[in-house]
């Protein structure tokens, strides 16, 4: 069993790089923000999409829920990154945003943060058995 460790560093949130896959075989490293409220996998901005070549997600397109109460329109790709050391399929929301690592992403995995400026940000796989 391989248990993969992602690292990254705490400045005012916790962040990781991540290679972003394409299967035009394109890669990016993108830094990517953890935010523990988005419920999706990753998001990207539009102009990665196209520089990647990314696919169409099966539903094409979301309604996603806002601060305020308000849904924002956002289309769905797929996308392989670089997870725990392995390949990993990933569900992408194109928003102009900063990129997100959502809880989608981080299920069976510990996140750990040390939430001072430069602290460490540790994400380890957990044993499938949990």
């Amino acid at each position: 069993m391989h248990y993969g460790i992602v690292t990254g560093a705490y400045d005012l949130g916790a962040g990781v790089t991540l290679t972003v896959l394409a299967d035009n075989g394109a890669a990016e490293h993108l830094d990517f923000l953890i935010d523990t409220g988005f419920y999706g996998e990753l998001t990207l901005s539009q102009d990665v999409v196209d520089r990647l070549a990314l696919t169409p997600g099966a539903d094409k397109d979301v309604e996603l829920a806002v601060a305020g109460g308000s849904t924002r329109h956002a289309d769905l790709y797929t996308a392989r990154v670089l997870w725990h050391g392995r390949s990993r399929e990933v569900e992408v929301v194109c928003l102009e945003t900063e990129f997100l690592i959502g809880m989608g992403l981080l299920r069976g995995s510990n996140l750990s943060v040390d939430a001072t400026p430069g602290g460490a940000v540790v994400i380890s796989e957990l044993p499938t058995s949990l």
